[in-house]
Formats: structure tokens, sequence, C-alpha cells
């Protein structure tokens, strides 16, 4: 699965007519493939904090993304709204044959952070989406395994578990639900490193855009052990707008406005 913009973003049309079965690695890399295409992206998203109790927070952000000819990609996360998180963000890296580099910035102290591995498994501003959650997740960093095939809702989809190859990660397994028509991701399940299921993601009310891409209005990840949920609602979303590389740097993330 591709980090959490790609979720909340595109997904293109794929087939489900195959003379030869897939493999769980295949599967993945359709869902994957089906979410390039485009040049860049700006999405409007709101994302709501609902605790164990029901009482919910209300953020607002900004999500960027662009991918260079070579195929390296940047993506940035801002936070809008309220004014207490506003100019807080994200910037990932990701470039071919390199691990992903993750840079967060607090206006409060004029500083960029660089992420570490050992910070991948924190939340990501109180949310139940980590750092690891919002990194690229490259297929060569995982092993993957076509478990069945099942139905979901009024589709069937592939149910694919995948093994990270590093003990960094923080987690065991995560087993994916993949609608075997167009390849969007519908579920995502996610086990401790005690193998126990910790989180489960869900996509709701997919949208096509521009008669290839495929949004979902609302992703939602649960966290089962705490009973806190994050809700991702899309706003509006843009694509091909002319973003530009210098939008995606340190600097770029100090004087955004």
């Amino acid at each position: 699965m591709n980090r959490i913009i790609m979720l909340l973003l595109t997904l293109s049309v794929g087939s489900s007519l195959y003379a030869e079965p897939l493999t769980g690695l295949q599967v993945v890399e359709k869902a994957k493939q089906n979410g390039k295409g485009f040049q860049d992206l700006l999405h409007e998203v709101k994302m709501l904090l609902v605790d164990d109790s029901g009482d919910v927070t209300e953020r607002e952000m900004l999500m960027k993304a662009k991918t260079d000819s070579n195929g390296d990609s940047y993506s940035m996360l801002i936070f809008t709204a309220p004014q207490r998180e506003k100019g807080i963000s994200l910037l990932t890296v990701s470039e071919k044959n390199a691990s992903d580099k993750q840079y967060l910035y607090l206006p409060s102290t004029r500083r960029v952070k660089r992420i570490t591995s050992s910070n991948k498994g924190s939340s990501f501003r109180g949310s139940e989406f980590t750092y690891e959650d919002l990194s690229d997740q490259k297929t060569e960093d995982y092993r993957f395994e076509l478990v069945r095939q099942e139905p979901c809702g009024e589709q069937t989809c592939y149910v694919v578990d995948r093994f990270p190859k590093s003990d960094d990660s923080s987690y065991s397994k995560t087993q994916l639900w993949i609608d075997g028509e167009y390849f969007r991701p519908i579920k995502a399940e996610f086990y401790d490193r005690d193998k126990q299921r910790l989180k489960t993601m869900e996509t709701r009310g997919y949208e096509l855009f521009e008669g290839q891409y495929w949004n979902p209005k609302e992703v939602v990840m649960i966290n089962h052990q705490t009973g806190n949920s994050t809700k991702m609602l899309s706003v509006s979303l843009k694509m091909n707008t002319g973003l530009r590389n210098s939008e995606f740097t340190e600097l770029a993330m100090r004087n955004w406005r």
C-alpha cells in the first residue's frame, strides 16, 4: 500500500481478467501502479480524531504531492487549522534505491526535525496514523503472500499478507484487501510485533476523477487496543496544477503561509 496520501487520492482503472493467477506481489504492484500517471496534486482533507469516549477533535490539512520523470516522489502534509496546529508540516522524500526521508516542521520552534527509523512507529500528531503509515512503503522492503479471494461488499477482493523484511517496522504483518476489478485498497489490518491485531484501516465512497483516478471520500483508521480512531475526509482534489520541486524542501516548510 502506498502512503496515506495515495490511499486518499488516486487509483486508476485496472482490469480483473487475467489468464494466469496473480501472486500477492503482483496484486500489490498493480495497486501501486494504478496510483501513478499524474504529475502532481493538491488535496484538501479534514482530519477527525475520535477518542474512546466519542469526543472529536477536528483539524484541516493540505496534502501536496509530486512525482518526477525519474520516478522520485515528494509529498507534504500541512496543517491549515486550527490555529494551534497551523503550519505544522511533514515532508516525505522517496527516491529510487534509497530509504524514505521524512522531516517534521514545528512553527513554534522554527526547527525541522528528521524522523529517524526508531520514530517511524510513533503517532503523527496524535492520530492513529504513524510516520511509517505515511511513508512510501516500497514493495522491495516486504514479502507478500496471496491468502485468498473473498467477497467484500459488492466486489471480490484479493486478500494479501504483507510481511516487513526489516525489524525496523512497528508491524509484524499487514493484511490487505484489494478489489479485483480496479485494484483499489478496501481494507488493511495491522498486527503489532507481538502478532496481535492493532489497527484496521478502511476506505469508503470511492469517486472517479478525470475518467481514470479513484479517490475515496473517507479513510478511517481504528485502533483496537485503545478504542481511538482517526478519519480522513476528502474535501477537494486538484491534479496537474504545476507544482515545482522547490515546494518540497525544508525552506518551503518554513515559509508556507
